[in-house]
């Protein structure tokens, strides 16, 4: 016999960017303590409105499964004494496990006598064991937290009701002041409290209460009524997945409208209609049915069926129309203004009150693009010059009235204000991309000017906060310096510039008057970080990050591409792996400890093979074109350093014999941390 189970926790209004994941959190919760408890079940549903989350198990067992196995005791050295009899530890053991010592047997494991007893335990009903669920009602976890009445109680929002109910019986518990029954709520307005008069006719009891319980259900019903009055009218509509998803997390019983505004406000630029739209009312926008036009129309959906419909139109054109009346007004004056109007103004404004003004940071970012364009060979000198050009100006739409008021748009209007000053597409271009990424795998600059401004902006971050001391510690990272690392990170990986960030740091630094060793080690650490996740998600094994990252160099290309090329090398030929890492780790040891080491003469040898060794050195290539080639050349050194080791003392007798065979090791650990620090891998596995 099989049976449904249902738990619905009824709260206030949950945040809608929290619904999804505390949904999936509930679920989870319930599978993890069904299987704790021995319990089968054949799947978990669940559901999440703004007012509820909830599961509902289907297929569940009528009862435990019946726990039998051998549960292994002390030794029986230790179980028996010199007479034979059962000690206080087999007696004890004995008790734990339910039974008396006339249950226990001796088994032989290993080569030794131990003492063993069958243990049995019937399973419990389902009933039973459900009796303990309120541990997943306040076992859930939350991003934010309140609490209320006088409860020691942290959670999401305040708990109103509860549902338990297996098949058509109430498994109570209490929880928040608040005890399970089979009485849950409707809709907060269309909609009435109700009775759950059997675990499965849930999703049909509130559907009568006009709450549609599957979000994604709903999701698609919402899909349905924009894609229809698109149809209707001849637009496209573009649905956002997130905006979809949100306003999916705050209806209970969606209705799709639509509703118009006056036609002058298309003079705005369409970022602003749709930012005004989409960021802040939560409307749908559309467009002509050839998919180009932006239509004086927004499409919106009610937590509400479709009485009165035309009041809830007219109550958000007014809301709208306020919005837009504001954006109409900021965007006029902003025209009447110029560039160097605005930029006269970042003299006066602080981009923090330990740093300089806006206008002393485009200037240090025009320096940065020049010390960058250096490392960066491939760079086209129009990309540098608009780069430049872009730099003079790029932040100017902070002291726009428009950037005021809708301040996600920064960059964008900063682009769009430029053509209309009369800059030329690419300086826009690149004004606009100073920003990106602006998340981590996010859309990246689609030019080289736009590349260089963006990733110079974000070194410039780096090193003035850096510099004052105000680097992110924990969770901890108000000025987003991680987002900007990682968009250094993703802008070279994407533009193939094959550099070194911390000798590119170090001429920062100095030309900023700046160099300081423990800054720039902290800058150098700070960016390897950023470099793990990178990593991960080419699936190498933990030990190969950490050595390509503890190399002398962080060159991002170089390290993406030294990360596969170990993985791949270990994989496809271990043995040969382990003696790679084995014998470059030796060379190591000794090369890391030589503080100053003398210049290496090469006419010094002592014994063939460290001739041999010699002579691998003179061919080694320093200008090696890619992480293939260099880990070729490390492996062509494993047989001359094995058989120079086994040869060869390092610490010879002869002071000018030692000191040279140091300044070989640190000769060639300096080559091998190009690549890696081959102390950092595994080559035992």
């Amino acid at each position: 016999m099989v049976h449904n189970y249902l738990l619905e926790i009824g709260m206030e209004e949950i945040p809608a960017r929290y619904l999804l994941s505390l949904s999936q959190q509930l679920k989870e919760r319930m599978a993890n303590f069904l299987n704790d408890n021995r319990l089968e079940f054949d799947a978990i549903q669940e559901y999440a409105t703004p007012r509820r989350l909830a599961v509902l198990v289907t297929g569940l067992a009528d009862k435990q499964a019946d726990l039998s196995e051998q549960a292994k005791g002390p030794a029986l050295k230790i179980a028996k004494d010199d007479q034979g009899q059962w000690t206080k530890a087999a007696q004890g053991f004995a008790r734990g496990q339910g039974g008396t010592t006339d249950d226990l047997f001796v088994q032989d494991l290993n080569g030794e006598d131990y003492v063993f007893i069958n243990k049995f335990q019937a399973g419990e009903s389902s009933r039973d064991v459900l009796s303990g669920v309120e541990s997943v009602v306040s076992g859930m976890t939350f991003p934010v937290t309140m609490h209320w009445h006088d409860y020691q109680i942290n959670y999401i929002r305040p708990v109103h009701w509860l549902v338990s109910l297996l098949d058509q019986e109430v498994i109570p518990f209490d929880f928040a002041g608040v005890t399970a029954s089979n009485g849950s709520r409707g809709h907060r307005f269309l909609g009435h409290d109700l009775v759950i008069a059997q675990a499965d006719q849930y999703e049909a009891s509130l559907e009568k209460e006009f709450v549609l319980a599957d979000f994604h259900k709903r999701q698609a019903v919402i899909e349905a009524q924009i894609k229809e009055i698109a149809d209707q009218n001849h637009w496209q509509v573009p649905i956002d997945q997130d905006l979809l998803e949100e306003v999916t997390a705050i209806v209970e019983w969606p209705t799709a409208f639509y509703g118009d505004f006056e036609e002058k406000y298309l003079e705005i630029p369409d970022m602003v209609l749709i930012t005004a739209m989409k960021d802040h009312q939560r409307y749908f926008y559309a467009l002509d049915q050839a998919g180009e036009k932006l239509q004086a129309i927004f499409i919106s959906v009610r937590n509400g069926d479709a009485n009165h419909l035309e009041n809830v139109v007219r109550g958000n054109q007014k809301v709208l129309k306020a919005r837009l009346e504001d954006a109409l007004f900021f965007y006029k004056e902003d025209l009447k203004g110029s560039i160097e109007t605005y930029v006269a103004k970042l003299d006066h404004v602080n981009e923090h009150y330990k740093l300089g003004s806006l206008a002393d940071k485009q200037a240090r970012v025009g320096q940065i693009l020049g010390l960058l364009a250096v490392k960066v060979n491939q760079t086209d000198k129009n990309d540098l010059e608009t780069a430049k050009m872009a730099a003079k100006m790029y932040k100017f739409d902070l002291m726009t009235g428009m950037v005021g008021e809708f301040d996600e748009l920064q960059g964008q209007m900063g682009a769009w204000y430029a053509r209309q000053f009369g800059q030329s597409d690419q300086v826009a271009q690149a004004i606009a991309s100073q920003y990106l990424p602006t998340t981590a795998g996010g859309q990246l600059p689609i030019t080289k000017a736009g590349a260089l401004l963006a990733m110079a902006d974000k070194l410039d971050s780096l090193v003035q906060y850096f510099a004052v001391d105000l680097i992110p510690t924990g969770s901890n990272d108000p000025y987003a310096l991680r987002r900007q690392a990682m968009g250094v990170v993703e802008i070279m990986a994407d533009q193939a510039w094959s550099l070194d960030l911390v000798d590119l740091f170090q001429d920062i630094l100095a030309h900023f008057n700046l160099s300081d060793s423990e800054l720039l080690n902290n800058l150098k650490e700070f960016m390897a970080a950023r470099m793990e996740p990178q990593l991960a998600k080419l699936n190498l094994d933990f030990d190969i990050i950490e050595a390509v990252l503890a190399g002398d160099f962080l060159n991002v290309v170089h390290i993406l591409e030294a990360g596969p090329i170990l993985q791949a090398f270990k994989n496809q030929e271990p043995q040969a792996y382990r003696n790679l890492v084995e014998s470059l780790s030796r060379v190591l040891n000794l090369g890391l400890t030589v503080e100053e080491a003398k210049d290496l003469d090469l006419n010094l040898a002592q014994s063939e093979s460290e001739q041999v060794l010699f002579d691998a050195v003179k061919d080694l290539n320093y200008e090696a074109d890619s992480m293939a080639e260099l880990l070729e050349e490390f492996k062509a050194l494993v047989t001359p350093i094995g058989d120079y080791f086994e040869n060869n003392m390092v610490n010879a007798d002869q002071a000018d014999i030692k000191d040279n065979r140091y300044a070989l090791m640190a000769y060639l650990s300096r080559y091998v941390m190009q690549m890696m620090n081959p102390q950092k891998l595994i080559s035992k596995f």
